[in-house]
């Protein structure tokens, strides 16, 4: 994410905008025939774009906040992505690479959010386009340093289906902010459910929802409550902003991050059951700042977590000591103090999503210098 969305002094996340309006068929038009994943060939017309996630047969799942709409989309790729080994960048100058696809400037490019396709290797971003008409979203793939372009969304097997309890066009969050924006903050699929975290319109607001796949079964939705230690009280109206399925102790979990920047711990189980959850918030990792995105990776013989920062360094957490953490109940008492779990500072500031790729560690990073984005790889061992 680009740091620059971040930056406002209650730590709201994400504001994603756009204006392109959701396509309905021509009136008689016959249905499109559906397949057995419940998926048909036709147009998907984004009104916003937003956080990606692909399952392991290389569906790729886009959220569309501003349409309360989450879609199920099969690239139809073919053949393997290839990036340079060998060079300083996988790809150099993506965000130039995005703008010319777009017809605009590089500073008008933002990246939502991205994810790599387990079938081919490809990298996939959800990306918006400034403008004064409201701008244009896309999404790009790219399968190597000179390979980038647009998917054609026009014409794709897609399936679709509307967020439970949406926030309306109108809300808005204790900080102000448009809840809409805020509905769908991060996705993953998990034993043949989308796991979604965002915004409910239901009193106790943050919440996850797990929606089956195929669509067309009931959503299951669990409200959420963490002690949030920069603001020293318990939290039911921020969403999480970033989350990692993990195991601690032998149960399946979920590491969960926040904006002002709590990090808290869900079983799994816990979560299934549905109603409303109080996680175990186990490290504070600093306000003005917030989670922006997580991997878990093998480093030899030892598993790590890496936590990407919208306003600091990337963070290497020891998930050991997070499952045997004690829980944090009390503020921290300073605005960008830490607490909690410990972490170690990697010398890479900027950094907005990360994917773990079968031999390193792929960022996507910020250039601090010259404000050019880059796609670098980082060997495991030096993490």
């Amino acid at each position: 994410m680009d740091a620059r969305l971040f930056r406002r002094a209650a730590c709201a996340a994400l504001v994603i905008t756009a204006t392109t309006a959701m396509s309905a068929p021509e009136p008689g038009s016959p249905p499109p025939a559906v397949d057995r994943l419940g998926m048909h060939v036709g147009a998907v017309a984004l009104s916003s774009s937003g956080a990606l996630t692909f399952n392991r047969d290389g569906i790729l799942f886009l959220a569309d906040s501003r349409a309360a709409t989450i879609y199920a989309v099969d690239p139809a790729e073919t053949g393997q992505a290839s990036f340079p080994t060998d060079a300083r960048y996988m790809v150099a100058d993506l965000d130039l690479k995005v703008a010319g696809l777009l017809g605009t400037s590089r500073d008008k490019v933002r990246f939502v959010d991205m994810a790599r396709n387990p079938k081919t290797g490809s990298l996939y971003f959800s990306v918006r386009r400034v403008a004064d008409d409201g701008g244009q979203s896309a999404l790009v793939r790219v399968r190597g340093n000179d390979q980038v372009e647009l998917v054609n969304l026009e014409n794709i097997r897609n399936s679709s289906t509307r967020l439970q309890a949406a926030p309306s066009a109108d809300a808005r969050t204790p900080w102000g902010q448009p809840q809409w924006t805020l509905a769908v903050t991060d996705l993953t699929f998990l034993d043949g459910e989308l796991w979604v975290a965002g915004l409910s319109n239901e009193q106790f607001a943050s919440a996850l929802r797990r929606v089956p796949f195929p669509f067309g079964k009931s959503t299951a939705l669990t409200s959420v409550e963490i002690f949030h230690t920069s603001h020293d009280r318990w939290e039911t109206a921020s969403p999480i902003t970033s989350f990692l399925p993990i195991t601690l102790n032998g149960t399946p979990s979920l590491l969960a991050g926040y904006g002002c920047s709590p990090i808290a711990t869900f079983t799994q189980a816990d979560l299934r059951k549905g109603g409303h959850v109080r996680g175990r918030t186990v490290a504070e990792l600093g306000g003005g700042s917030q989670p922006v995105d997580m991997i878990e990776y093998r480093n030899g013989d030892k598993d790590w977590i890496l936590i990407a920062n919208s306003n600091r360094t990337l963070m290497r957490l020891d998930p050991a000591e997070i499952a045997r953490a004690p829980e944090l109940t009390t503020g921290v008492g300073q605005a960008f103090k830490s607490a909690g779990v410990g972490y170690l500072s990697v010398a890479s500031a900027g950094v907005m999503h990360m994917v773990d790729m079968p031999d390193q560690v792929a960022v996507m990073m910020r250039d601090t210098d010259t404000g050019a984005v880059h796609i670098y790889g980082y060997a495991k061992k030096w993490l």
